[in-house]
């Protein structure tokens, strides 16, 4: 094969694929926000994280806020930290908040319902997870960062 017809065939290929791809739906992603936050369990006003099913809302963190859910105790997983903001239309200004049950956080505007415990969609129209930032544990604090 000579050289011009690689290209060629590299070039058909690309378009090719690029067609193909045309009607699936493509995420936009969550703005993405500078977030090194660090929340001290010992503050009196934090002391219910030191409960399992217990989260915190800060409100001016992360692009529409972030959630902090405590889900166990003594797991390298205890915390999870989501931004607020509605996965269905991510550029807007929808923001979730935690439902009646304390167990989904449920878009006012769309309706969408995603787990607390993990962020996943439990009912659409969202498509994609909450956005999650990493938390890590030491003795007294939680660190939330990207």
């Amino acid at each position: 094969m000579s050289y011009k017809s690689i290209i060629y065939f590299s070039i058909i290929l690309l378009l090719l694929s690029e067609l193909s791809s045309c009607n699936r739906e493509r995420q936009v992603p969550v703005p993405f926000v500078y977030v090194n936050y660090t929340v001290y369990l010992n503050n009196p006003s934090n002391s219910n994280l030191r409960v399992p099913g217990s989260y915190l809302l800060l409100p001016n963190e992360g692009n529409l806020g972030i959630i902090l859910y405590r889900r166990t105790i003594g797991e390298n997983d205890d915390f999870i930290a989501l931004d607020l903001t509605c996965t269905y239309e991510p550029l807007g200004s929808c923001k979730v908040a935690v439902d009646d049950s304390g167990f989904y956080l449920v878009c006012p505007c769309c309706g969408s319902k995603f787990s607390i415990w993990d962020g996943l969609v439990a009912a659409g129209p969202a498509k994609w997870s909450l956005k999650e930032y990493a938390t890590s544990l030491t003795i007294s604090t939680v660190r939330i960062y990207n």
